[in-house]
């Protein structure tokens, strides 16, 4: 692996410069940020972005947006102007980055109801999240597992937040080939899904000889489990952090190139600060080199391939705000 030469201070850089571009996307009217009309792109990712630079008012406003208008009386994020169709299939996810936020900024009302009602979305057999909200049996993806995970870290639901990494161990050990590809999708009363035809295996699968693959489901896992380790002292979930990430060292450069590396840098960061594996900083430090790379004039990211409408803009630009801010505090541990 090529030898980095950035610096911590760069990474944090880089974070403020995104944050500045959040505050500009901030309506001085009701607090949102870009156009909610779309449905939840353009701010559920923005608490905790905000939180993250140090912009405790401007993330109160957001909190406050979703309070009065999207936090349903059952802790559900589903009010108006609606979801959007974006996350149909991946119901948790959004919720839990919005209880991370609020929790992250105080805000413990929209936290902790919110917690309330996604917890209720953990399979009791599996330790995975329903994908989707009336099928309690829909596919279980990792990523949508970990946020969720994580969001149970935050407001102290150990209990469940051990399901997720019970859920993720048996997603690792169902795996038929893990030094080349990572199979991240599971269905209950099936199990890992590894015979997906053709045209829909990107959506099951990271395969790390693979273009453009979904790094971030092998970042996610590295990240929920060592800050469940962080929590717990249970030493068990470092190593089983460890062999997660270990498929982005197989993966092409082109990942690099990629708005999904983002996700793996967070995990290798954590994981850093939790070992002191100096292969992992190098990692870490990469996917840093790449952030800052991507990285627009104005401070925003774009996805990949660089097109992107102004709620990806603003999805994705909170994202990294939020990812470089852990990453510089797990890069700053060990």
């Amino acid at each position: 692996m090529p030898t980095t030469t950035i610096s911590i201070e760069q990474l944090a850089e880089a974070k403020q410069r995104g944050a500045a571009y959040l505050l500009g996307r901030q309506s001085d009217e009701d607090g949102a940020v870009g156009d909610p009309s779309g449905g939840l792109g353009s701010y559920y990712k923005a608490p905790w972005a905000l939180a993250a630079a140090g912009q405790s008012l401007a993330g109160a406003k957001v909190v406050n947006w979703i309070r009065e208008h999207m936090l349903a009386s059952n802790g559900d994020i589903d009010g108006e102007p609606g979801r959007g169709p974006n996350f149909a299939r991946a119901y948790a996810y959004p919720n839990a980055w919005i209880i991370c936020g609020a929790q992250k900024l105080g805000q413990f009302d929209v936290a902790h109801k919110g917690a309330e009602f996604l917890m209720k979305l953990q399979h009791k057999e599996t330790g995975g999240f329903q994908t989707q909200l009336e099928k309690p049996d829909s596919p279980q993806d990792v990523m949508s597992a970990c946020q969720a995970g994580n969001a149970a870290l935050y407001t102290g639901h150990l209990d469940v937040a051990r399901g997720v990494a019970r859920f993720l161990a048996t997603v690792w050990e169902d795996q038929p080939d893990p030094e080349h590809a990572l199979y991240y999708v599971y269905r209950p009363g099936r199990g890992l899904i590894t015979d997906a035809p053709e045209e829909r295996e990107r959506n099951c699968v990271v395969r790390a000889d693979g273009e453009k693959q979904r790094y971030f489901q092998i970042g996610i896992a590295a990240a929920f489990l060592t800050k469940l380790s962080l929590a717990t002292g249970e030493p068990q979930h470092l190593e089983l952090a460890g062999k997660y990430l270990e498929l982005a060292f197989a993966c092409t450069d082109g990942m690099y190139e990629t708005a999904q590396v983002g996700k793996v840098g967070w995990g290798a960061a954590l994981l850093f600060g939790a070992t002191g594996d100096e292969r992992v900083r190098e990692l870490a430090l990469r996917v840093g080199d790449a952030l800052l790379k991507q990285q627009n004039d104005d401070g925003s990211w774009f996805n990949t391939g660089g097109y992107s409408i102004d709620a990806v803009t603003d999805e994705v630009t909170a994202e990294f705000v939020s990812l470089l801010d852990e990453m510089v505090q797990g890069l700053s541990s060990a």
